[in-house]
């Protein structure tokens, strides 16, 4: 009788772990579907839980979002009202935003062609902007193929890595608090 309860303990302990491996698979699956979707509009998180940046992935217009318990207190504020591309070069998922280090601060990636915008955000709207980072270094001849450039951060804060996957060329990208100052250096 012993034996059988030790069995049986095993093969339900066995059956708790298997169940638990599939949960975790099937969350993984659907998170990786999610990402793999087309989507007009994305939401992306600020480090302050009442503020987030919507955008139009197709375009690249961003709005600031204010929320809060008190209906009062929610808006939607435009920080580029203004298409970053022409009509016929709208796509899903072209821009995407990535968050630096300082709080304030994002990069707003054109994934087809390698352009790069410096948007600042503020709690107070006319604070904010929206300014290009000048790349002369990338070539208007490439040909343009989605999500071709993509950014990686790196341990240094104010500097990141921009990678055409097709080519494996790259650029250091070197932000700085002056808009001006921020610089894009080609790496051979």
């Amino acid at each position: 009788m012993k034996k059988y309860l030790i069995i049986a303990a095993i093969l339900l302990m066995e059956l708790s772990l298997f169940a638990q491996v599939k949960i975790e698979e099937t969350q993984n699956d659907l998170s990786q579907a999610e990402d793999g979707y087309i989507r007009t509009f994305k939401i992306f998180p600020t480090s302050n839980m009442w503020y987030f940046i919507k955008m139009n992935t197709r375009t690249g217009q961003m709005w600031q979002i204010e929320f809060d318990q008190n209906e009062s207190n929610q808006l939607q504020t435009p920080l580029n009202s203004l298409s970053l591309v022409e009509n016929q070069e709208e796509v899903d998922n072209r821009f995407t935003l990535y968050p630096t280090q300082n709080t304030w601060t994002f990069l707003l990636l054109d994934q087809i062609n390698g352009k790069i915008w410096q948007m600042n955000w503020d709690q107070k709207p006319e604070k904010t902007y929206v300014k290009p980072l000048d790349n002369p270094h990338i070539s208007k001849k490439q040909e343009a193929i989605d999500y071709r450039f993509a950014l990686h951060p790196t341990s240094n804060d104010w500097s990141f890595l921009l990678l055409d996957k097709i080519n494996g060329n790259f650029w250091q990208i070197n932000l700085s608090k002056k808009i001006e100052k921020s610089e894009i250096i080609p790496i051979k």
